[in-house]
């Protein structure tokens, strides 16, 4: 097998079991996206653009992990300053509201002690 698409992996039979039916319409999605029927499109709209450090932080939780790591960690929070797109991971034992607000806590206090900054 080479480089072939999904799509030409299916229609070529090279794959047993995998079956695509219907129209293949990409409307400025990638493959992926399509075969994993995503119906919303990145958000490049420049209403949000963010201009200066900490004006905008993005927050995501993530797991449980199907295995724990050395630590005991199930979970990730992973924090971006929007502008800088500067990222910061949190590995946490459980998902709570106290564990993730005092990691959030803990990266607010260090951002803007190492930027000048206030937080938004």
């Amino acid at each position: 097998m080479g480089t072939e698409t999904l799509w030409e992996m299916a229609t070529k039979a090279l794959v047993d079991g995998l079956n695509i039916s219907g129209e293949l319409d990409m409307r400025k999605r990638c493959e992926d996206c399509i075969f994993g029927k995503h119906t919303l499109h990145p958000f490049n709209d420049n209403r949000h653009q963010k201009t200066k450090v900490l004006e905008r932080v993005y927050i995501d939780l993530w797991g449980p992990a199907q295995v724990q790591s050395a630590r005991g960690a199930s979970y990730f929070m992973l924090i971006m300053d929007g502008y800088l797109f500067y990222w910061t991971i949190a590995l946490l034992k459980k998902k709570s509201a106290n564990t993730m607000l005092m990691v959030f806590k803990t990266y607010h206090i260090e951002a803007e002690w190492q930027t000048k900054r206030k937080l938004k």
